[in-house]
C-alpha cells in the first residue's frame, strides 16, 4: 500500500464543532499528514462534509475514470445517511418519515462501490462509524426551536436515534464481512472510552480533537500489525493527550 484514496463524509474530513468559536471547523486532529509520514504512503482525501454515500458513490465513478495511481481507497459514509431532515420531521407529527439514505440504498450502494473498486484492482477498505450521543444530537436538533414534540413522536425514545445510527454500522459490518473486505474499527475507539464529553463534540455526532487522535493511532496501528511493517511508532497516546489538553483545559 503506497497510494490511498480516501471518500468518506466530515469525520474522515477531521471536522469538529469548536465550542470556542461556535462553528465547524477543522480540527487537525486527524491528521493524514501524520498518517502518511508514518506509514510512508501518499494519501489523497476526498471527504466532504455532510456527504452521503450516494454523493460518494458519483464522486468515485468519476474519479475512478481518471484512471488514477492508486492501489488503495478508504471509504468511510454512514452518518449523514442515517440522518433525518429534521425540520419536516418537526412540521407534522408522523412516523412516516425516511432517511437520507434508506439502509436497503446505503448497503446496495456500498456494495456497488467495493465491487467498482475491485474492477479496477485497487483494494478497498472500509471504516466503521464512530460512536454518536444521541442525548446531546437530541439537544442539538432542537437549538433552533422545532417543534421537539413531534420529533420525539416521530422517534419514540431519543436513544432510538443512537440505535438507528447503529443500525447503519452492523449493516456496514455484514457487507464487509459478506465480500471479505478489510475494516478499520475506529468505533472502538469510542466504546472503549466512558466519558461522552471527551470524545464527542457539543453537537453530539462529531468527534473531538482528542477522539481523532485516538482514530489516528487505531489507525496507524492497524495498518502496524496487518502489514507488519518494520519501524516504530512514537506513543500516539501523546497526541491523544495533547489535543484533549488543547481542547478541554
Amino acid at each position: 500500500m503506497k497510494h490511498v484514496a480516501i471518500f468518506g463524509d466530515s469525520v474522515s474530513k477531521g471536522v469538529i464543532y469548536d465550542q470556542k468559536l461556535k462553528r465547524y471547523t477543522t480540527g487537525h486532529g486527524i491528521d493524514w499528514h501524520t498518517i502518511e509520514q508514518k506509514l510512508n504512503i501518499k494519501i489523497e482525501n476526498y471527504s466532504r462534509m455532510g456527504a452521503t454515500i450516494t454523493y460518494g458513490f458519483e464522486k468515485l465513478k468519476k474519479f475512478l475514470d481518471t484512471n488514477p495511481n492508486v492501489d488503495t481507497i478508504v471509504l468511510e459514509y454512514g452518518g449523514n445517511d442515517c440522518d433525518y431532515d429534521w425540520a419536516k420531521v418537526a412540521e407534522v407529527k408522523s412516523k412516516d418519515y425516511l432517511p437520507n439514505t434508506t439502509i436497503n440504498q446505503y448497503r446496495k450502494t456500498l456494495q456497488e462501490m467495493v465491487k467498482l473498486i475491485r474492477e479496477k484492482n485497487i483494494k478497498p477498505i472500509i471504516l466503521t462509524l464512530p460512536s454518536i450521543n444521541a442525548k446531546k444530537y437530541y439537544k442539538w436538533i432542537g437549538r433552533n426551536g422545532l417543534n421537539m414534540k413531534n420529533i420525539l413522536y416521530f422517534l419514540g425514545d431519543v436513544e432510538h436515534i443512537y440505535r438507528h445510527h447503529e443500525l447503519y454500522n452492523v449493516t456496514l459490518l455484514e457487507v464487509a464481512k459478506a465480500m471479505d473486505v478489510e475494516t478499520i474499527d475506529i468505533r472502538r475507539v469510542f466504546l472503549n472510552n466512558g466519558n461522552p464529553n471527551q470524545m464527542i463534540c457539543l453537537d453530539g455526532i462529531h468527534p473531538t480533537m482528542y477522539a481523532e487522535g485516538l482514530i489516528v493511532e487505531e489507525i496507524i496501528n492497524y495498518m502496524l500489525n496487518t502489514y507488519g511493517e518494520s519501524y516504530k511508532l512514537p506513543t500516539l497516546n501523546k497526541l491523544a493527550l495533547h489535543l484533549y489538553q488543547k481542547e478541554f483545559l
